[in-house]
């Protein structure tokens, strides 16, 4: 276990030092809020291997003693609580949201507040590849590495903070595109 603990945590090192090498590459402030959100994420990550390494040793040293079932429970904590953080739920990187299905509500993390669900609220829409500076190659390899699982997505709690949004991304002015699209059927 500690050796797959110890290659986990140095593989998760090297990876922590691409995204930050690749944030210097950054052109726009979406690329590097994400890119910091990365670099965080990576560091509770690696912090996480290191309390589980620390955690195994302390058990070998325990073997024998009155203390090896506490350290035995403390390796298990310690793995657990990376299992519980990293391994169950997508990781959200940007916005994040959360859906009750059985309730049929959503959570708001702007105000804070539960709102029922009636239509397809909150619109989840994910930030191209090309908008992370290569950024997303770098993920792909931590998931791959660690198991973990990460979201970049831009979340709308309305229909028309989503279109307005889907507007600004194409660079079109609705209006223009509107009136050409009546001038073109009497």
């Amino acid at each position: 276990m500690a050796h797959n603990t110890l290659m986990l945590f140095a593989q998760l090192s090297g990876l922590w030092i691409r995204v930050l090498a690749s944030r210097l590459g950054c052109d726009t402030e979406l690329a590097r809020t994400v890119h910091d959100t990365v670099a965080a994420k990576l560091a509770r990550m690696i912090d996480a291997q290191r309390k589980i390494l620390a955690a195994d040793r302390t058990l070998v040293a325990a073997r024998g003693t009155s203390d090896e079932e506490d350290a035995f429970y403390d390796l298990h904590h310690y793995q657990m609580a990376y299992y519980e953080t990293w391994l169950i739920e997508p990781v959200a990187l940007l916005d994040d949201y959360l859906v009750d299905d059985l309730t049929h509500e959503y959570f708001n993390f702007y105000t804070g507040e539960w709102h029922h669900r009636d239509s397809e609220i909150p619109i989840a829409v994910p930030v191209p590849a090309g908008k992370l500076c290569g950024l997303s190659r770098i993920i792909a390899e931590i998931e791959d590495v660690s198991g973990a699982r990460f979201s970049v997505e831009n979340v709308y709690y309305s229909e028309a903070e989503a279109e307005a949004a889907w507007w600004a991304s194409t660079g079109a002015n609705p209006d223009e595109v509107l009136a050409m699209t009546e001038a073109n059927h009497p």
